[in-house]
């Protein structure tokens, strides 16, 4: 499914921010000027921004202009996620290299914790993103889950590198996905994973597990990612609401 030339835009200008060329606290070009050196109308540079300012990558302030709110930077990561797309911005900043796939036969257990249909045959492929600099520094190791059916998305992963699996399937399949339910957890790194990050098995992890549901709450696809302990930070922002305190 071919992107709009406004999601190309906003892919350029996160490519700035996540290489350094606009460092967390600057203010980037105006929209005249980011047309001009893009070639696109201001009306094209105005939707890409306001797509950074979504997921809060970016904010914008009248007579002060757009400053750079995420950062990254000697493998640390900071990021305020707020919506389904801001996944996709973070997801999408670094290259993508996928490693072995096997069939699975979804246990209860899988299934509590990945949202998956019990005793239904689901594929799991090793998916691992590295730094665009440095090929051999990995970011994350996830492993990924798709219906058997959708086997073929392993390639089509390897052939669009730096897509998202639930934004492929979104487009082979023309559906929305909807909700994005995340689970947070300390755990102790496997070995398969350690050996990607030159680390001892049994170091602290951060596991992010990710369920990506359509509009009927079916599971699109579902990830299990590690970042080890000491590279990954994150950062979820509360704001008020009204007067009677804070939202649950």
């Amino acid at each position: 499914m071919r992107k709009k030339l406004w999601q190309e835009v906003s892919e350029k200008l996160v490519a700035k921010i996540t290489s350094g060329d606009w460092p967390v606290g600057s203010i980037i070009p105006g929209e005249i000027e980011l047309a001009e050196q893009l070639s696109v109308s201001r009306d094209t540079v105005r939707k890409a921004l306001d797509a950074l300012v979504k997921a809060e990558l970016v904010e914008r302030r009248p007579h002060i202009g757009t400053r750079v709110k995420s950062k990254v930077q000697n493998g640390k990561f900071l990021h305020e996620l707020s919506d389904i797309r801001a996944i996709d911005y973070y997801g999408n900043q670094f290259p993508r290299l996928i490693e072995a796939t096997e069939d699975v036969l979804v246990t209860k257990e899988l299934s509590e914790q990945l949202c998956l249909t019990e005793n239904e045959p689901w594929v799991r492929f090793k998916n691992i993103r590295v730094a665009d600099k440095n090929l051999n520094e990995p970011v994350v190791v996830t492993y990924v889950y798709v219906r058997k059916s959708m086997a073929y998305v392993a390639e089509e992963a390897k052939r669009h590198p730096r897509e998202l699996i639930v934004s492929l399937i979104e487009g082979f399949l023309d559906i929305e996905c909807a909700e994005v339910r995340q689970t947070f957890s300390a755990v102790a790194m496997s070995p398969d994973v350690a050996e990607h990050f030159n680390s001892k098995p049994g170091v602290p992890a951060l596991k992010i597990v990710r369920c990506y549901l359509d509009r009927e709450g079916n599971t699109i696809t579902a990830s299990e990612s590690f970042h080890p302990a000491e590279r990954f930070a994150f950062t979820v922002v509360n704001r008020k609401k009204h007067s009677f305190g804070f939202l649950s």
